[in-house]
């Protein structure tokens, strides 16, 4: 049985063969990354079909992408807001001189993560992999799970979505993460009647990846 990790690397696979067919408007990486744009806000969708996905775009470029890079999709924006319809991620950002500048990527497209700088972030909780400063009494529990180190989760629909970071940190037991997704296991539905999606933003053996897993499927990490 292929993990859903699996589909989602052969989902990105699939965009990187389409990435030629979506270009940004307005600018290019080199002229955005020397002006210094912040990011403002984001909206993804189709006309008056948009959702905010400020903070996780936000979250995705303190990150660095994948591998530098952030692809333009459902998976990565959280959901579909417009289905069957060519969305559209439009992006508002400031430079230094406090000018503002919408840049657009049609789906399908990739965003150079470099592209933009976001707020910094406050400290990470003391129970994220990266806490050096962890109480020692701590360090059995930190090596059952070096492995596999959860950093942001989401659950929900574009616009009806809630963190359930602590929820999937949790349920790490011996470095793996496997359950059904429901909304019986993470806490409550967000989005009454929608079809929702857990976004997983994780590291593993020191490389940082993501994965999407649609309700009624199941979490497999690693």
């Amino acid at each position: 049985m292929r993990s859903s990790l699996s589909r989602f690397v052969f989902c990105f696979a699939l965009l990187f063969f389409a990435a030629s067919l979506g270009v940004p408007s307005l600018t290019s990486p080199a002229a955005a990354q020397d002006d210094g744009w912040l990011l403002v806000r984001a909206l993804y969708g189709f006309r008056d079909a948009q959702v905010d996905v400020t903070n996780l775009l936000r979250d995705l470029i303190a990150r660095g992408g994948f591998d530098g890079r952030i692809p333009v999709s459902n998976e990565t924006m959280g959901g579909d807001p417009a289905i069957g319809k060519d969305k559209t991620l439009h992006i508002i950002a400031r430079n230094r001189r406090g000018e503002e500048r919408e840049f657009n990527f049609r789906e399908g497209a990739f965003i150079d993560a470099g592209m933009f700088v976001v707020p910094p972030s406050p400290p990470p909780p003391r129970d994220d992999f990266g806490d050096r400063d962890r109480d020692r009494g701590n360090d059995h529990d930190r090596d059952h799970d070096r492995d596999l180190s959860i950093l942001r989760g989401y659950y929900g629909v574009q616009g009806r979505s809630v963190n359930v970071t602590d929820i999937l940190r949790s349920r790490v037991r011996e470095g793996r993460l496997f359950f059904d997704v429901n909304n019986q296991n993470l806490g409550g539905d967000p989005a009454i009647g929608a079809d929702k999606v857990l976004i997983v933003i994780y590291r593993f053996r020191g490389e940082e990846q993501a994965t999407a897993v649609r309700e009624g499927n199941r979490l497999e990490l690693p």
